[in-house]
């Protein structure tokens, strides 16, 4: 089972990704990616709908649109809609992040939590299926977050983040990554995480880890 990574560092912030196909199968559909766009660092969790090469080759297709660093979130998400509308839909996460400001679309069961450095709260998702029937994507936005985790429903719901534990700050962010994917990851599906935290540190380049 192969584990791939992405990092990303900029506007105040850092991103660490890990995900990983369903057990016995090479590949799948499950994807993260990070790149600065117009409105801040923007970030994508992606989980197209089916496991294998078939997902997996609809996911590639969702990550060129993303290498090809699209301005806003409004506009990725308007061009992955129409490329899973050609394949396989899929649930999704994108966001974009400046200093302390997220803004997101959330479609499908994909889960998501921020934390304002006191404590962690859910972030708010519409139902459906991006390339399914049509949808309307819900731009919100939230103010004052230092952390966010997101994940797949490929994560058991028995995952949520704890308040009162300092894991989430003092260790490495593709350490925590790692750790929910191993601990929480379901073994029959596909499976990703996403953990951003804010950071003292200048904005750096991004890092693909494979």
């Amino acid at each position: 089972m192969r584990i791939s990574w992405w990092t990303a560092e900029g506007q105040g912030w850092q991103i660490w990704s890990c995900w990983r196909p369903r057990s016995g199968l090479p590949v799948g559909g499950d994807l993260c990616h990070a790149y600065r766009g117009a409105e801040g660092l923007v970030f994508a969790l992606i989980d197209v709908l089916g496991h294998g090469k078939d997902a997996y080759r609809s996911a590639e297709a969702l990550q060129r649109i993303l290498l090809a660093h699209p301005a806003d979130i409004t506009f990725a998400f308007n061009q992955i809609e129409q490329s899973a509308s050609r394949t396989r839909g899929c649930a999704l996460f994108l966001g974009s992040l400046i200093d302390s400001s997220l803004r997101f679309v959330m479609v499908g069961n994909i889960r998501g939590w921020w934390n304002t450095g006191s404590g962690w709260e859910l972030l708010k998702g519409q139902t459906g299926v991006v390339g399914g029937r049509k949808l309307v994507p819900l731009v919100r936005q939230v103010q004052g977050a230092e952390g966010i985790i997101v994940c797949s429903d490929g994560i058991r719901r028995t995952f949520v983040p704890a308040d009162g534990r300092r894991w989430f700050w003092d260790s490495e962010g593709q350490q925590i990554t790692a750790q929910i994917l191993e601990e929480y990851g379901i073994p029959e599906d596909d499976a990703s995480v996403l953990v951003a935290r804010r950071c003292k540190n200048e904005p750096g380049d991004l890092l693909h880890h494979l």
